[in-house]
């Protein structure tokens, strides 16, 4: 049944692009490097990014704040890097980022030494190994464990190897409060609420680009501006939040809006988000989706990372780059109105008066609805106590996230959880829906690429792949202006290599 009200006008484009984020707009600047000229962006929000949002503490943008997205994950061939480079994006004054532990301490002041979470974090990251080198095994024999949680799998090794090298019963319980840290630690690169939620066989699936991460230069709002510089600025259409795509019609694809706008197109690259999409799917798509789309949402996941900047007029009380603290609790459970600052597992300083912290799951969802001025308090009281310094201030200003309150991403990344499968339920997301033969409705964002998801990185390759894919279409059905620009190097030499052949 159409969803269109047949008195309404609607705006026709050949191609139409849902979501101006990192997918969006790299399937725009595709489509319009190989000549497409009738081309919309629908865009839900007021401003273009998506979850890519840099805000500077500087008029000349070169003190980043990043409210979302802050790094590229390795930088041997990724083309996001290489975009960076072979357009001399500006460099930055601010730290570069990572989650290595400075100073680690207890709730209560205790001091904990480097050698001992050191040695928590080196058996750590030796699973870690094992967990990929365990997913590259599966692949290359073509077989598959059963399905079980990180969390698990983690928490069995450690207790044997705690009884192996544990020490004193007082470094035993340390050892495993500095493994719920990395617990915790691993839900912000994961995107998770508990490791608990995890899958243990499909964890090496992810992948990325060889080399150090690395801050986008200047900010990643940098390439957001970038790409959008290289399209039509009236291909953006602001304020266009899609409540309906009409997608089996003989004629052409309709998409209705939230404020009762129409568009008409031949071909739709859909960004939204999964968790929307997991939100919305019932709704969205008209008629439903086929079983094995739906599958597909249903069985990935994706959750909520948020950050915590917190401004002082100076920061003498805290030493060094970062600080880690480790909690009384039992494994994952808190709780939340009262403990959720328990699950922050690092705080980082960022400029010489700003420091960053990262909170994750259901406590990230629960802080945001916090005041500010309360969460500030909340963290000064930590620091007192942790540090043993009552005359610690409260910051100046406190700037939170809030992801998962934003209708147009409903949390932060995407990863995939027990009972999931990389290859296939990421490619399912990735697969077109087809009616009369006819690839109409194209799907592209972090979460369809099955080795890059969560990341920039990937969001930009499947855009890319998905502009690639419509512009087949349109020399199939023999565009003149299309088949024209095929025979340039701009088509034929196009720069990403795709994951997949077109279907």
């Amino acid at each position: 049944m159409s969803t269109v009200d047949q008195n309404q006008t609607s705006q026709y484009r050949q191609t139409i692009i849902i979501g101006s984020g990192t997918a969006g707009l790299s399937a725009a600047y595709q489509l319009q490097k190989l000549g497409c000229k009738s081309v919309f962006i629908l865009e839900g929000s007021n401003r273009i990014g998506g979850r890519i949002l840099t805000e500077y503490l500087d008029k000349d943008l070169t003190q980043p704040l990043e409210m979302g997205a802050c790094w590229m994950h390795g930088l041997q061939e990724n083309p996001v890097y290489e975009l960076a480079q072979r357009e001399n994006f500006p460099s930055h004054t601010g730290t570069i980022l990572s989650f290595d532990i400075g100073t680690c301490v207890d709730e209560h002041g205790l001091q904990i030494s480097s050698d001992l979470h050191h040695e928590v974090d080196e058996f750590f990251e030796s699973l870690l190994q094992d967990t990929r080198d365990l997913f590259e095994y599966q692949q290359q024999n073509n077989t598959q464990i059963s399905s079980t949680s990180i969390h698990k799998v983690f928490l069995e090794k450690f207790e044997n190897f705690v009884n192996l090298n544990g020490g004193d019963q007082e470094t035993r319980c340390l050892k495993l409060k500095l493994l719920q840290r990395r617990f915790d630690q691993e839900t912000g690169e994961c995107g998770c609420q508990s490791m608990e939620q995890v899958s243990y066989s499909e964890f090496g699936s992810y992948q990325r680009p060889k080399g150090p991460d690395m801050e986008f230069p200047c900010g990643y709002s940098t390439l957001i501006r970038f790409l959008c510089s290289q399209i039509p600025q009236n291909w953006i259409q602001f304020d266009q939040f899609v409540e309906n795509i009409l997608w089996d019609q003989n004629d052409r694809v309709h998409i209705t809006c939230k404020n009762g706008n129409v568009y008409e197109c031949d071909y739709v690259i859909c960004t939204i988000p999964l968790a929307v999409m997991k939100w919305n799917y019932k709704s969205l798509f008209t008629p439903p989706l086929p079983t094995w789309k739906t599958e597909a949402i249903q069985k990935m996941d994706m959750g909520t990372v948020d950050k915590i900047y917190l401004f002082y007029d100076q920061l003498d009380f805290f030493t060094g780059d970062s600080l880690a603290i480790v909690y009384d609790r039992e494994h994952d459970t808190l709780d939340i109105k009262k403990e959720w600052y328990k699950k922050i597992f690092l705080f980082q300083k960022v400029y010489d008066n700003v420091l960053l912290c990262w909170i994750t799951g259901d406590e990230a969802i629960f802080c945001e609805q916090l005041d500010e001025t309360y969460i500030g308090d909340t963290l000064t009281n930590l620091f007192r106590k942790s540090l043993k310094n009552p005359s610690i201030p409260t910051p100046t200003k406190v700037v939170r996230t809030q992801w998962f309150s934003n209708p147009c991403a409903k949390g932060s990344y995407s990863y995939v959880p027990v009972g999931a499968s990389s290859w296939q339920h990421i490619q399912d997301l990735a697969k077109p829906l087809i009616f009369n033969n006819m690839s109409r409705v194209f799907f592209a964002g972090e979460h369809t690429h099955t080795r890059y998801y969560s990341t920039v990185t990937g969001a930009f390759i499947t855009g890319q792949t998905q502009a690639l894919y419509v512009a087949q279409q349109l020399i199939s059905n023999n565009d003149t202006e299309m088949l024209a620009k095929a025979n340039t190097d701009d088509f034929t030499k196009i720069q990403w290599k795709r994951e997949v052949e077109p279907p």
